[in-house]
């Protein structure tokens, strides 16, 4: 509901203002920062809520910052002008806003806020009653004088803030004006009950009233018993001088107490107002993070920087065989080390030789399609010049002009991939590898650029990297030991990219046969999910920049959610010492991204803060499109399907079911993501081919295709989808 009333407070100042939710009594807004912070109200009514909103951004929009100039008047007195004022030119402003002020207004006075009941609505002071008139009025009848009906009209003429500061300085002389009226009415009142004489309020005082008027108010102390009647009023000893309590009001009625600085119903609403504050401040204050505005280089981790690692593991492993210092044991690792190798080559040779057949059938299938929808997107229009080969049926036709076909510009595509480089992506790191392989050949042939990575914190793992205890690091997502490889790009030529891709294999399919080791910086590690998200903000700008893409598709390939992320905030402690440490994004934690003006919420879990940046960074770039494979086992897919579909969706549980039995696979479109690929950890895993003995019998034969089949269609499927997606 937050994210709504942010926006509504941005739509109303028709500006993007960074609006903050905290836990504040009134609302504050920063001129220079352009801040503006809203307390936590809450309300049943929505009109409420809405009314409060506007009248703030009333208020920044047309008050000014500082009221350091105002001396002579109470700001109590300015208030009530000023806040006539900006309602008045909000609701010129905005034409539905009367509505608004009108319902919200209508529900405050229902339920007292302003404490109207308990006043005797004749004997209140001109501010109370200009903040009545001009908020309830509609609903409690607000009685003027003759001589307070000039401010009430006045009030309708304001237009800049000084005429709402002139204005409340004659209110303020006139109340204090009432106040000695007062003041000597009473006086006068009590003198003449002192001496049982008629009340003359208006009387002048003569040199003989001077004389005895000692006698007079010592008569009138010994008065405490004598009982008072209906209009009576207050001893004279209750009357206090300018700024204190006085009783009386302008036309010389009395029996009410009241200030000449004071605004009572203000006092009360903002009272009332507050109580709606801390009805939401119990459960705990907002907490407003910001990314990083850049990443720090040692980050991330060029192509040719990785696949130099890479080669170097291979040779050395390559040349150990010739080292006739090692022991018996080492010899015999290093032989064996050799033979996986050269084993993993020539699966890795055979995966090419079989995944070509489906590559070229995807290439044809993209083919036809991007024609497709060229030819769907065409148009035909007439140029005005007559076609000579039409002219003889100028009789019969009056189509005889010349026409020209337009198909509009295709963009131009490219993809990132980015791999979850975990631990728990052990049993599977190999067919995910292959999926991916099979996708950058299509690109490669196609002509789609395309850059993979991997997201990781064991490269060069340090658990400190990236936080320090500096101001800077104040409500900033903090990235630390975390690194993205690149680990094949579209700028290699063929026999780097065939290089890179194999070693990739080696390493993959050694995770799945163990034993005979991997790169020391290229060992699975944690799941640094949501820094990769990150990672992505600087990222997509430079492969548009490097590519020339207009149109970017991100695919992440995981297995899983990320392991939440910290942000960076100040600590006051109780002995007025401070610090900055770390804490953790939860359900109070607010996203806000300047360059969009957006503010998005967590709700506390790591799917959640996943979902969260993927939702930023589609705001951020809307010419991309951002694609997740989940790789899930029986647990993964109830919860997946379920984090898809909305938690209470039986009907869509039931068929997401039956197809997920069916394939082992499931495409969501109804998520953070623009599509979703849900594909079984148990069906990629064991991967089969199409292999039989040689004296294999029908039946076995027939088992071992049925297998294969099963095993491919998934990926058909997939791959398939995905080339729509780009199509």
């Amino acid at each position: 509901m937050n994210l709504v009333k942010e926006s509504l407070a941005k739509l109303l100042a028709q500006e993007d203002l960074i609006v903050e939710h905290r836990k504040v009594d009134t609302a504050q807004f920063n001129v220079e920062t352009r801040v503006l912070t809203l307390p936590m109200w809450h309300h049943d009514n929505n009109l409420v809520v809405d009314m409060l909103i506007a009248h703030e951004v009333g208020h920044a929009l047309y008050t000014p910052n500082r009221w350091d100039f105002i001396k002579d008047v109470p700001l109590s007195f300015v208030n009530v002008t000023e806040d006539i004022r900006i309602e008045k030119l909000m609701k010129r402003r905005y034409e539905g806003l009367p509505k608004t002020f009108f319902g919200g207004y209508n529900v405050l006075a229902e339920e007292d806020f302003f404490q109207v009941d308990s006043l005797d609505m004749y004997k209140i002071n001109i501010a109370d009653k200009l903040n009545l008139h001009y908020k309830i009025g509609n609903f409690v009848d607000v009685p003027f004088t003759s001589d307070e009906a000039v401010f009430r009209d006045d009030a309708l003429t304001l237009e800049t803030f000084d005429d709402a500061l002139e204005l409340a300085k004659r209110m303020h002389a006139f109340a204090k004006e009432q106040i000695q009226k007062a003041k000597q009415d009473q006086k006068e009142e009590v003198e003449a009950q002192a001496i049982n004489l008629p009340s003359q309020p208006n009387q002048s005082n003569d040199t003989s009233e001077d004389n005895s008027s000692e006698e007079i108010n010592a008569e009138a102390g010994q008065g405490n018993d004598t009982k008072e009647t209906e209009g009576d009023t207050p001893e004279a000893s209750d009357i206090e001088t300018d700024g204190g309590k006085s009783a009386g009001r302008g036309d010389g009625a009395s029996g009410h107490q009241y200030t000449a600085d004071d605004v009572q119903t203000a006092d009360a609403c903002d009272d009332a107002i507050r109580e709606l504050a801390q009805r939401m401040s119990q459960g705990g204050e907002y907490s407003y993070v910001e990314l990083p505005k850049s990443l720090s280089s040692n980050i991330f981790v060029n192509n040719q920087e990785v696949s130099t690692h890479i080669d170097k593991f291979y040779i050395d492993a390559e040349l150990a065989l010739g080292n006739t210092d090692l022991d018996e044991y080492e010899t015999r690792f290093a032989q064996y080390r050799v033979q996986e190798i050269r084993e993993s080559d020539r699966e890795f040779n055979q995966f090419k030789k079989q995944s070509s057949k489906e590559i070229s059938y995807l290439v044809k299938e993209f083919e036809c399609k991007k024609a497709a929808d060229g030819y769907a997107r065409q148009t035909v229009s007439r140029t005005g010049v007559l076609d000579t080969s039409k002219l003889h049926t100028y009789k019969y036709n009056d189509d005889i002009f010349r026409k020209i076909t337009t198909i509009p510009d295709a963009k131009n595509h490219g993809l990132i991939f980015n791999i979850d480089w975990s631990g728990s992506m052990s049993n599977v790191i190999l067919p995910t590898l292959k999926q991916v392989l099979s996708l950058v050949s299509f690109c490669r042939k196609v002509g789609i650029a395309y850059d993979v990575y991997c997201f990781t914190d064991g490269w060069d793992y340090d658990s400190t990297s990236g936080y320090r205890e500096v101001p800077e690091n104040v409500g900033k997502v903090i990235i630390r030991g975390f690194n993205m490889l690149n680990l094949l790009t579209s700028k290699s030529n063929n026999r780097e990219h065939d290089r890179q891709a194999k070693n990739l294999f080696r390493i993959a399919r050694a995770f799945s046969v163990r034993g005979y080791g991997v790169p020391k910086k290229m060992n699975l590690s944690g799941t640094p999910l949501d820094e990769s998200l990150i990672a992505m903000t600087q990222i997509i700008p430079q492969f548009k920049t490097k590519t020339g893409s207009q149109k970017v598709h991100v695919v992440n390939l995981t297995d899983g959610e990320g392991y939440g992320i910290s942000f960076g905030t100040k600590v006051s402690y109780s002995d007025g010492h401070e610090s900055i440490v770390t804490r953790r994004i939860n359900s109070l934690t607010r996203l806000r991204d300047r360059q969009t003006g957006q503010t998005y919420k967590f709700e506390g879990d790591s799917y959640s803060s996943s979902k969260t940046f993927v939702t930023m960074l589609r705001n951020r770039f809307p010419e991309c499109a951002f694609m997740n494979i989940r790789l899930c086992n029986g647990g993964d897919w109830s919860r997946f399907k379920r984090e898809c579909l909305g938690y209470d969706n039986p009907e869509g549980y039931e068929k997401a079911d039956k197809e997920w039995r069916k394939t082992k696979s499931f495409i969501c479109t109804s998520s953070a993501y623009n599509v979703q690929y849900a594909l079984s950890i148990g069906a990629l895993a064991n991967e089969t081919e199409f292999e039989v003995e040689e004296d294999a019998t029908k039946a076995q034969i027939k088992r071992a295709f049925t297998k294969s089949l099963n095993a491919k269609k998934m990926n058909k499927k997939i791959l398939s989808s995905f080339i729509d997606q780009i199509a």
